[in-house]
């Protein structure tokens, strides 16, 4: 009899833990396994758990706001590549779990969608499947289990899903706030799961996710690389869209790995803008949010993704750089747009000319390099270069090259795929960054 009711247990845990969805989307902690894309409201996503005696006794978790003059109030989150099929979910043998605290006791949905088949106003179209639970409003952590609803576009396969949406009370204008942490979601497969981090690379928007993104007075979405060659072969970037309720353009957040000027003196960054100019500008803080320094970037004009350089040289070794905030064009309230990439932290002297500068001085070709494994650096004024040094992007030093005529060829056979910048000391001991491509 014993032993029948211990079997009976080990069979109702084994079926508990394999009922429910199996891969960790967000647990507010590390970086997240998915992407945010759009939301209406507030999100928060690096905020004090303020009760963590209960279930949940995560330091951190994420905060969000509803969005009040929106019923259908939205959080698009997602994966790096379609999930896996989910029949499981549908029969309801697997399930998506969340951890939610609030106070008040409403629906929550969550939508499995296509990406590109379900658009803003033509519900029910690419929508898979519906999930829905209730919220206790106990304000206590609780555990929500999402049951199966239905299926408002039956036509999508099982297999072609790449996109998750919360609701919060849908339906609804209100402006509730709710505490969120610990969502598993539908399996998928991310090919960032092997990546390390290179601390050097603050954000990539790819595997290479060092910061957390705190705050934003605008929408701030990542989205596919709108313009994908030679000077960004990313596969994904941030978008950042002013509100003009709050017109400073603000948005930033933490590194997760704080530095000193001991070890980073510069900093780049690829912008996309084919509104330019437009100001950016990108504050370097302590723990307090004290500005440590700040950079004023005015955008050029062009249909190509541009890099920018910060210089940190004002930043004194013994302050600790953990907080960065980016404005964009704080002195108007226009709905203004810009596109961002490729935040790396660097051991170099900040380029101190343009790429239009660059452009006028020398040549680099071919630029991704071809077969023969060479590039170019080709003068158009005599004796105007003195050394140019190959750079990996987490800053190790590949090799120096004293440039003697006109024309220096560099053999990248031996180097891996992958981006490295050259750097390029002038005559008159200034420098200049350029990205290369293998």
């Amino acid at each position: 009899m014993k032993r029948s009711k211990i079997s009976l247990l080990i069979s109702f845990l084994l079926l508990f833990t394999y009922s429910k969805a199996q891969q960790l989307y967000d647990d507010f902690e590390g970086t997240p396994k998915i992407t945010y894309g759009f939301r209406n409201g507030d999100l928060e996503n690096n905020t004090t758990n303020t009760n963590q005696s209960g279930i949940n006794s995560s330091a951190t978790c994420a905060k969000y706001t509803r969005n009040v003059g929106v019923p259908y109030d939205v959080i698009i989150m997602d994966p790096s590549s379609p999930m896996n099929d989910l029949s499981d979910y549908l029969s309801g043998s697997k399930k998506i779990t969340m951890m939610v605290k609030t106070d008040v006791s409403v629906t929550v949905q969550i939508t499995l969608e296509n990406s590109l088949s379900a658009q803003p106003g033509n519900y029910p179209t690419g929508r898979h499947s519906e999930y829905k639970t209730t919220t206790s409003g106990t304000n206590d952590w609780e555990l929500l289990t999402f049951n199966f609803d239905q299926q408002p576009d039956a036509g999508v396969d099982n297999t072609v899903v790449d996109r998750m949406v919360i609701l919060f009370d849908p339906g609804n204008n209100t402006n509730h706030v709710f505490y969120i942490d610990n969502i598993m979601g539908p399996e998928f497969y991310n090919p960032c799961e092997t990546s390390t981090a290179i601390d050097s690379i603050a954000e990539d928007f790819d595997c290479q996710r060092n910061v957390s993104f705190d705050f934003s007075n605008g929408n701030f979405t990542v989205l596919k690389n709108p313009i994908t060659n030679a000077n960004n072969t990313s596969n994904n970037c941030g978008q950042f869209i002013k509100w003009t309720t709050v017109p400073d353009g603000a948005f930033g957040g933490s590194f997760r790995n704080p530095f000193t000027t001991d070890s980073y003196i510069s900093a780049k960054i690829d912008l996309y803008d084919p509104n330019a100019p437009q100001k950016f500008l990108v504050s370097m803080q302590d723990a307090n949010s004290t500005q440590l320094s700040i950079d004023s970037i005015t955008t050029v004009a062009s249909d190509d993704w541009e890099t920018y350089s910060m210089d940190f040289a004002n930043i004194s070794p013994s302050q600790i750089v953990e907080k960065f905030v980016f404005l964009l064009n704080p002195s108007t309230e226009n709905e203004d747009t810009i596109w961002l990439d490729n935040f790396v932290l660097s051991k170099e002297i900040a380029s101190t000319y343009t790429q239009e500068e660059l452009k006028k001085l020398i040549s680099i070709y071919p630029n991704p390099v071809q077969e023969s494994n060479q590039i170019i650096f080709e003068l158009k004024k005599d004796n105007s270069v003195e050394t140019i040094d190959i750079i990996s992007i987490d800053g190790k030093l590949m090799e120096t090259l004293p440039v003697n005529s006109s024309k220096t060829i560099i053999d990248m056979s031996n180097y891996s795929k992958g981006t490295y910048i050259a750097k390029i000391t002038l005559s008159d001991n200034k420098t200049i960054v350029s990205r290369i491509t293998k």
